[in-house]
């Protein structure tokens, strides 16, 4: 895979969308993955496969109901793929949510900033592979007041997960 530098960006070496979906679609290929999570937690649960400065690769695993509340990756780019179950991801846009699914094999990719809430509405857990590019240096947390979705904090990568 070919890194590329992203314009106006000086040093910041980024992934392309496709590529990062494609690396996700590499890892969820390799039939040991539900060995690295409890699967039996009751909680979310997550295991980082692979981390440089430049990319970083998550395993993540959802009860059933499990969310991850609003959220967005901060300056990172970042693709999903659904390896089992069924996923559920709301993004916001303007002033509205927009819902997606992404069935068992199916992911999507998004920008840096992208808003997002991403839940298992599924009937048995699921598993996912999550793929970022910088490697993630946080997360700002928003939550929906009526009709706004507001900041209400900024997780630090090391200090929350």
């Amino acid at each position: 895979m070919t890194a590329i530098t992203t314009a106006g960006t000086p040093g910041v070496n980024r992934f392309t969308r496709s590529q990062l979906l494609r690396t996700a679609r590499l890892f969820a290929t390799d039939p040991d993955l539900e060995r690295e999570v409890d699967l039996d937690a009751t909680e979310r649960s997550w295991h980082r496969l692979d981390a440089t400065d430049h990319l970083e690769i998550w395993l993540i695993r959802w009860p059933v109901g499990s969310s991850t509340g609003w959220h967005d990756h901060l300056q990172s780019e970042g693709a999903f793929l659904t390896v089992k179950g069924d996923l559920a991801e709301q993004s916001w846009s303007g002033n509205a949510a927009h819902d997606r699914y992404l069935w068992e094999g199916e992911g999507r990719s998004f920008g840096p900033h992208h808003i997002h809430n991403v839940t298992n509405l599924g009937d048995r857990p699921a598993l996912s592979v999550h793929v970022y590019s910088p490697a993630l240096r946080g997360m700002t947390r928003y939550a929906l007041l009526d009709t706004t979705l507001r900041q209400t904090s900024v997780e630090k990568a090391g200090e929350q997960w």
